[in-house]
């Protein structure tokens, strides 16, 4: 059992850091293009284009985050599935963490991103949903990884 938890834990710092990366990324995406925005636009540009500007970069982080989720998921399914708990723990665990993991890797995204820049943010419900697509996604992804993993191991 203490193998099983301590791959456990093992599997939630890989997403922790994941998503940690991922949202310093969006933070410093936001803070790049705010800047660059600020410093180069003139007139009611700023105004009336800014907001939009920060956004589509904010939507660009997120979904790269949300594609980024899945290929995560597979990996550490096939290092579940590789023997360490049985087949169908394996894929109930990866289905799980895959999950949980897209989860926590698209919100801290979303929450660094928007800190990034005073102007938009991407907690929006097009945001939300995209999210739970990837959720999804990797769910389906890290379970199918385990059953990989688990045939190959």
């Amino acid at each position: 059992m203490t193998r099983g938890r301590d791959t456990v834990i093992g599997v939630v710092v890989v997403y922790v850091g994941v998503s940690l990366a991922a949202g310093t990324v969006a933070f410093a995406g936001a803070r790049w293009a705010h800047a660059h925005f600020l410093a180069a636009a003139t007139g009611d540009a700023v105004e009336e284009l800014g907001p939009a500007f920060i956004e589509t970069v904010l939507i660009g982080l997120a979904v790269t985050a949300s594609v980024l989720a899945p290929v995560v998921s597979v990996v550490v399914g096939i290092t579940l599935g590789r023997g360490l708990f049985a087949p169908v723990r394996a894929i109930g665990t990866a289905a799980v963490t895959g999950l949980v993991g897209a989860v926590l890797v698209g919100a801290t995204v979303a929450t660094l991103g928007s800190a990034g820049t005073p102007i938009g943010t991407i907690w929006t419900r097009s945001f939300l949903l995209t999210l739970a697509v990837a959720a999804v996604a990797s769910a389906v992804s890290g379970a199918i990884g385990a059953a990989v993993g688990a045939r190959a191991g």
